[in-house]
């Protein structure tokens, strides 16, 4: 059942973890952008800024936000766990463990880098004893079907997914539960998220410390991953050793360790080593895997080696002629992607190898050319930028009588977006639409892409945008946050404010503390665009506050300036009183901020708005006030042609112990400047000062100057300025 605890706990969570943010009894939203309950999404009642509204349809209800079972008390725990109070029950963390893990494996969902974090936490608070209840425990299984989830890299920081795997190997251990397969799946983590080195370690130890006690086939399983951890971190000499130390042990070159090996040196160009470990044998006689292949050729045509590269061509067709891979499919795929990318033939001559191919393995049907055999050759073809080829491939397969899958219509749709044909693209998209398939997650960003790059249009199809979010929302995909950013960021501009909480609503709660930060950095960067109007910014700003109550301070005051810029001092008010109310203390206004909103009224006067501030000054304990932050009452009563009550902040400065500024003195002169009886006031101060001996600044002196001329004392003025020189030490700057 979703639920709006959801939120709130998330807000916990933020308001004890980050420098910012709002408790969960704090009330974010504006009457107009309240969430209501919504039980569908696709009726859409377009929105446009209306003179009459009379007429108009009743605002249509909002999706709620879409909880993931078991999030919200993970998330409790660890805002329990931060504000030092009593956290959830251990039988009521066991079934929220149970099932967010249980419908992270349904979904195929990643697990974020914050909602690891709060498994990690709870996972040591459950480690740290035991409980004989079995409601209150969690079993192996559970622990390693967590486990399990943490192999899916998050988009962002893996620190905690990497701890979290560690633990569960520790409680296992603990519990005298561990296998085979636990230590495998350890060395997988340590070198999937950084730690290969500690992983290298922990095989040999782990070899040398088992010899006799389990069979070789399982000992030796454990090097392949730590290798390839080895190679992903770059760590050339240690491969090589551990390479060196595992052939030795009985690890065969098979078609993976070969795939290993070479890639890693020809991603690096260094053609001597590139060679050696391509050229060398592979057990069994196996063929090269495919990916090995394409690795080989494009580090051959980044380095010139094309010569070299024709030999393992000529090799791979005798092998496929002759030899032993005529019946592996998958390398008369490989020979006809090496006869595009490094021969350069066409179609023609693609179709007539397809034939021959045929007729090769047509005693065995599952070598034959298939869909898939065009699919890799649209991805080449994709990969060169070479959109028409890529179609002239699709009208080859339909030629041949391939029908398209799902695969097809991804490239398809991925090369068109390339080429900027949207059109194009969303056809494919709608050849996908109707194939039942479940969405794959390495095909995500290909449909995220599509979406941005309907948004950045010049005229952006709005229909088509909510097509696409709406076919990825039944299948419970949660869209990158760069993607959320387009799509918000497309329909304010379109004055579709649903739209942009609907997509906020489904989604933001799935991100990390990072991803969050993503999406809220840019709608903050909207609010300060001097392009967008007031009551987008506006709109803007209120989404901002409801749905990222993390927001930091820096960013509130910016965005009160900019309504001070705007001359809504009203809205800044707002902005103001929404900090003065958070639940946060971190997030309140300090004195910097208060004199912030007062010079700001200095600059957009507006009476209301500065009582309303005032007297929120005046009931804030935390707020000692001094000589700056009577200067900015100074400057907001004086702006509001209330030069007495400035005066009182005056007599207020004169009596306390830190005394006037310069800033306090060109203050009280611009307010005897608007005082009806001023002069004599400013000529009094003035007398003083030259008693006292002081140095006068620039900006002090003109600024009696003013005060002087303003009340009619056009001579006296005159003489002033003629006498600047003597005083300041410089004459009147007359540019300005």
């Amino acid at each position: 059942m979703r639920s709006q605890l959801a939120r709130n706990a998330l807000r916990r969570l933020l308001a004890s973890e980050l420098p910012g943010a709002l408790p969960p009894g704090l009330n974010l939203s504006r009457p107009s952008l309240h969430a209501y309950p919504a039980r569908s999404r696709f009726a859409r009642i377009p929105q446009r800024r209306a003179f009459m509204k009379l007429f108009q349809k009743a605002p249509r209800a909002l999706k709620e936000i879409d909880a993931e079972p078991g999030y919200e008390t993970l998330l409790q725990f660890r805002a329990a766990e931060n504000d030092s109070v009593r956290p959830p029950t251990r039988a009521e963390l066991v079934k929220a463990w149970r099932e967010f893990f249980a419908y992270k494996t349904r979904y195929g969902r990643t697990v974020n880098s914050t909602q690891a974090m709060c498994a990690y936490r709870v996972l040591l608070h459950l480690s740290a004893q035991t409980s004989n209840d079995r409601d209150g425990e969690l079993s192996e299984n559970d622990l390693r079907t967590a486990r399990e989830c943490m192999s899916k890299p998050p988009r962002d920081d893996f620190t905690n997914h990497l701890e979290l795997s560690r633990q569960v190997y520790t409680e296992l251990e603990r519990r005298g539960a561990h296998q085979a397969k636990d230590f495998h799946a350890l060395l997988s983590a340590l070198s999937q998220y950084g730690k290969a080195l500690e992983a290298r370690d922990l095989v040999l130890e782990y070899y040398h410390g088992t010899r006799g006690s389990e069979p070789d086939t399982v000992r030796l399983r454990y090097f392949m991953p730590v290798i390839r951890g080895l190679a992903k971190e770059g760590h050339g000499q240690e491969l090589l050793e551990l390479v060196s130390q595992a052939e030795k042990a009985g690890v065969e070159y098979d078609p993976a360790l070969h795939g290993v090996m070479t890639a890693y040196f020809a991603q690096k160009d260094d053609i001597d080593e590139t060679k050696y470990w391509f050229n060398k044998p592979i057990s069994r006689n196996l063929s090269p895997a495919p990916t090995t292949y394409y690795e080989i050729l494009k580090f051959s045509l980044r380095n010139d080696q094309q010569e070299w590269a024709m030999g393992v061509y000529q090799n791979l067709i005798s092998g496929l002629e002759s030899g032993p891979w005529g019946t592996h499919k998958s390398s008369w795929d490989t020979s006809l992607q090496w006869a595009v990318m490094l021969l350069g033939k066409g179609v023609d001559h693609i179709e007539h190898m397809i034939n021959v191919a045929y007729e090769r393995t047509k005693d065995k049907p599952s070598a034959q050319p298939n869909i898939g055999t065009i699919n890799g050759l649209v991805k080449m073809a994709t990969d060169k930028n070479d959109a028409y080829l890529a179609e002239r491939l699709l009208a080859l397969s339909k030629k041949l009588g391939f029908e398209p899958n799902y695969k097809t219509h991804m490239l398809q749709l991925g090369y068109r977006i390339r080429a900027n044909d949207l059109d194009g693209a969303f056809a494919a998209y709608q050849s996908l639409q109707d194939l039942e398939e479940t969405t794959k997650d390495k095909e995500l960003p290909v449909l995220n892409s599509f979406i941005r790059a309907l948004c950045a249009a010049p005229n952006p199809n709005y229909e088509r945008v909510l097509d696409v979010t709406s076919y990825l929302e039944q299948r419970r995909v949660t869209l990158e946050p760069e993607t959320v950013v387009s799509i918000c960021m497309a329909f304010l501009k379109n004055d579709e404010t649903y739209e942009v909480i609907d997509t906020l609503s489904l989604h933001t709660v799935h991100y990390s503390v990072a991803e969050r930060y993503m999406v809220r950095k840019a709608f903050v960067d909207y609010c300060l665009d001097k392009n967008n109007s007031t009551a987008r910014v506006w709109d803007a700003y209120s989404l901002l506050r409801q749905f990222f109550p993390e927001v930091e301070t820096e960013a509130r005051v910016k965005i009160m300036d900019v309504f001070f810029d705007r001359r809504r001092a009203d809205m800044a008010a707002h902005v103001f009183g929404h900090m003065r109310s958070h639940g946060n203390l971190s997030l309140r206004p300090v004195l910097e901020t208060y004199v912030r909103f007062l010079e700001g009224i200095g600059r957009c006067p507006d009476d209301e708005s500065l009582k309303t501030v005032h007297n929120m000054l005046k009931m804030d304990t935390t707020i000692q006030p001094n000589t700056m932050l009577y200067n900015a009452l100074m400057i907001g009563y004086t702006a509001c042609d209330q030069p007495y009550r400035a005066l009182d902040f005056w007599k207020e400065i004169t009596m306390s112990p830190e005394g006037p500024s310069y800033a306090t003195l060109e203050t009280v002169f611009r307010t005897y400047e608007v005082t009806p009886d001023g002069d004599g006031l400013a000529n009094e101060l003035w007398e003083k000062i030259k008693r006292m001996e002081i140095e006068v600044p620039e900006n002090v002196y003109v600024a009696y100057v003013a005060a002087t001329a303003a009340h009619g004392h056009l001579t006296d003025a005159k003489t002033l300025l003629e006498d600047m020189d003597s005083v300041v030490g410089k004459g009147p700057d007359l540019q300005r």
